[in-house]
């Protein structure tokens, strides 16, 4: 099944879905795979420049600075930007997290399970983006603001 639900994360759509009234035990077997999405505007590639100091953000969110990417507009794009690209947060349902999903786990400890298990979080994910320069750290913020420190 595909179903669009408004959560900032996986693990919040496991809550949600029982705030909805589906049973803990049928998320837990019937899940495979959650996914959550947001698209963020793309740096037009023509104009793209980076520019001044790195962007440093505190350590306990991410703990290497930031190239600063630019884009000043150009007959291509005439704004800086040229399309969008998505940023993706993907759990999928391990036995554990079946587990975790049963006893009714906090939406935290689910969260620090899966990223221990090696999710990377949406704005981990958006991270990635700003490195290659797809995107900038400014559209991150607008599209998911700046995530709480662990």
């Amino acid at each position: 099944m595909l179903s669009t639900l408004h959560t900032n994360s996986t693990c919040e759509t496991l809550v949600r879905l029982q705030q909805m009234g589906v049973a803990r035990w049928m998320l837990s077997s019937a899940l495979t795979l959650v996914i959550a999405q947001r698209l963020v505007r793309k740096l037009c590639p023509h104009c793209r420049r980076q520019q001044g100091e790195p962007i440093h953000i505190p350590d306990n969110v991410r703990p290497s600075p930031l190239p600063h990417w630019q884009a000043p507009g150009c007959v291509h794009c005439y704004h800086g930007f040229y399309g969008r690209t998505a940023l993706f947060e993907v759990l999928p349902i391990t036995p554990v997290i079946r587990q975790l999903i049963s006893a009714n786990t906090d939406v935290e400890s689910l969260e620090t399970h899966a990223r221990q298990a090696g999710m990377r979080t949406l704005f981990e994910n958006g991270c990635l983006a700003v490195e290659q320069g797809l995107t900038t750290f400014e559209e991150l913020i607008r599209v998911l603001g700046m995530p709480h420190g662990e």
